[in-house]
């Protein structure tokens, strides 16, 4: 069985030095912030990008705006499940059945269970919330 959820992600650039990671997440450890997902990449310009799912989306604003770092935050929908062969082609076939173009997909699996955050165009968004959850 699917379980679906709206979440709120952050994205949050860094200078892409030794360091910043560590300081952004005991930063965030320090005010209580407890996340679902954390991932960035750094592309050789000088500035990494992080982008965070946090469990509650009004204290990770909260904590944003009183550290200063200036954030984009978007939605994103979080899908989970039983990890199998294909667990999410019956997902996939269904969005795109419905016209819905994805900008993004993280996924992640272990120990029989599976993860996966998923991005549309801001005029899918709907759509896509519809037909998943």
């Amino acid at each position: 069985m699917l379980k679906c959820a709206m979440m709120a992600d952050f994205s949050i650039n860094l200078p892409d030095e030794p360091g910043e990671l560590s300081r952004l997440t005991a930063m965030l450890r320090e005010a209580g912030i407890n996340l679902v997902a954390l991932w960035g990449y750094g592309p050789g310009t000088g500035e990494a990008r992080f982008y965070c799912v946090p469990e509650q989306a009004e204290q990770f604003r909260s904590f944003a705006n009183t550290a200063g770092f200036q954030v984009h935050e978007g939605k994103t929908l979080y899908l989970s499940g039983t990890d199998e062969g294909g667990a999410l082609v019956e997902t996939l076939q269904k969005i795109a059945a419905a016209g819905i173009n994805l900008q993004a997909i993280e996924a992640v699996a272990i120990r029989g269970e599976f993860g996966c955050f998923l991005w549309a165009d801001e005029q899918n968004w709907n759509a896509l919330a519809s037909l998943l959850t």
